[in-house]
């Protein structure tokens, strides 16, 4: 197969616009979080129509942010690489997530808490989900 053109990840690694690309990445990621959280309010407040608009900017943001992490080679140059940086991640998201927890309910911060709680059990179903995908499919 003679392909003369593909995408191409880290273009923009070691150029001019690598930290622009860099900022661009927590700017989209910030952005998909505070859409989510608008999306959220809108539904507390009784308006289900502006939720599901505010949740397809959400993602069209997450696609952008995903676009500059290819731009500047935030992942791997292949598949399995990816999955073992983010199992590895989740793994680490999970054991900090769950420290966090344990010093909100210290603090008495009780809804922190839960939140840090079951987010830190969420971050082990990832990681469970990824370690399945790489025992099945990358031996």
């Amino acid at each position: 197969m003679e392909l003369v053109n593909e995408h191409k990840i880290g273009i923009s690694k070691d150029t001019a616009l690598e930290k622009e690309v860099g900022a661009n990445v927590k700017g989209e990621c910030l952005e998909v979080g505070m859409y989510l959280a608008m999306a959220r309010q809108a539904q507390r407040e009784g308006l289900p129509e502006i939720a599901e608009v505010l949740k397809s900017i959400a993602f069209e943001e997450a696609e952008h942010a995903s676009k500059f992490v290819e731009m500047n080679g935030i992942i791997k140059a292949t598949l399995k690489e990816n999955l073992e940086m983010m199992f590895e991640g989740e793994t680490m998201a999970n054991n900090e997530k769950k420290a966090a927890a344990d010093l909100a309910e210290k603090e008495g911060l009780e809804h922190i808490h839960d939140f840090f709680e079951e987010s830190s059990r969420d971050e082990a179903r990832h990681a469970k989900m990824l370690k399945g995908i790489l025992d099945r499919y990358f031996k």
